[in-house]
């Protein structure tokens, strides 16, 4: 059974380091990994408008999020908690890949603009 970990697109913000997952049993939101809740594909499948709607949250396999998790930057998270995954188009570009089930709206990150960084969301 796979297990997922869900993308709350709509909670991270595009000044995020992190982006943010929802916490065990669909309790609020947080960026290490560790604090993360890990949800059945028969939870997602129960719900997919809700786990897995695109514009609010995605539905990602764990072991995509743990692949591409690093360590914690010092001093922006309590007690330097991590694992996390940084807010990058190239890590955004790689879980929007690896999604098996396509959500109902394409996800939409969105990323700090600057003179270099045209061309993002």
């Amino acid at each position: 059974m796979t297990a997922h970990y869900v993308i709350s697109v709509k909670h991270t913000k595009k000044d995020d380091l992190y982006i943010s997952v929802w916490r065990p049993e669909n309790a609020g939101y947080a960026w290490p990994l560790s604090w993360a809740g890990r949800y059945s594909d028969e939870e997602i499948v129960s719900s997919l408008d809700y786990y897995h709607n695109g514009s609010d949250s995605i539905a990602v396999p764990c072991e995509v999020l743990d692949e591409l998790a690093v360590p914690t930057i010092p001093k922006t998270v309590d007690n330097d908690a991590g694992p996390v995954v940084m807010h990058t188009k190239e890590n955004w570009g790689k879980i929007l890949i690896s999604l098996g089930r396509t959500p109902a709206s394409q996800p939409k990150p969105t990323f700090k603009r600057s003179r270099t960084q045209k061309g993002f969301a």
